[in-house]
């Protein structure tokens, strides 16, 4: 057996319930992802090892909550190189995975992963969140929001709420030890976008590299038609 794939194996046996054409899909995608980054700056990590903790581990934990299994429609937010909508894609085949990615070069990588990866369930959305969260067809659309190493929580819960649909809608984020600090900085947000926020699952990566926290946001109202300002603004002037 590949010394790799013997690696992502056994960090990836935590998840129990992913099968063997996944596992194998999802080592097909890092080498894709690690192959990529030779000629295009994807990702700052280039040891297979710690990939596969930082990136695939970190970004499966949510397969670990109940947030995924009744929600049939994902949208990653800043999916950069894809994760974590890559690796859920690829767990859930049934579901629609949407990224959102307003870099060319990011946006070709993941056109081309897609492909490679033959993931009918991935649509590709090469735009800023604050421009697609304005249009119809995707405002209040999304039962389940997602973003991983994007922005600081006052931030990106603006980019993100207005995406949530009504009506049990969730935003989930991706953060360290530092998340309660971050959190006490969302209270002007929450009252401002109409969500609040809902619990957390804590995780630890594998070999000591780190602790984690994916914390829960659920939509309790329409969010306002201001919200997301424009271009630039959420990040200059956050809601705090």
């Amino acid at each position: 057996m590949n010394f790799k794939y013997q690696i992502l194996q056994e960090h990836l046996s935590f998840f129990s319930s992913l099968p063997q054409e996944s596992l194998e899909k999802i080592y097909l995608f890092l080498e894709i992802v690690l192959e990529a980054n030779k000629q295009t700056n994807l990702t700052s990590i280039t040891d297979w090892e710690e990939a596969v903790i930082k990136h695939l581990f970190d970004s499966l934990a949510i397969l670990k909550t109940n947030w995924c299994k009744d929600r049939a429609t994902v949208l990653d937010i800043g999916s950069g190189a894809g994760f974590p909508g890559i690796p859920l894609a690829i767990a859930y085949p049934e579901k629609e995975i949407h990224l959102l990615e307003s870099i060319k070069k990011k946006t070709e990588f993941l056109i081309a992963a897609k492909n490679n990866l033959k993931l009918d369930n991935l649509v590709i959305h090469k735009e800023r969140a604050e421009i697609l969260a304005h249009k119809p067809e995707h405002r209040e659309k999304y039962p389940l929001v997602i973003a991983r190493a994007v922005a600081e929580l006052p931030i990106i819960l603006e980019l993100a709420t207005p995406f949530c649909c009504q009506n049990q809608g969730l935003f989930v984020a991706y953060k360290g030890p530092q998340y309660k600090e971050e959190i006490e900085r969302t209270k002007t947000a929450q009252k401002l976008l109409g969500v609040e926020y809902l619990n957390d699952y804590y995780y630890e990566l594998p070999l000591n590299l780190g602790e984690r926290r994916l914390l829960s946001f659920i939509k309790t109202q329409v969010t306002s038609n201001k919200y997301p300002r424009r271009t630039g603004i959420p990040a200059k002037r956050p809601l705090v």
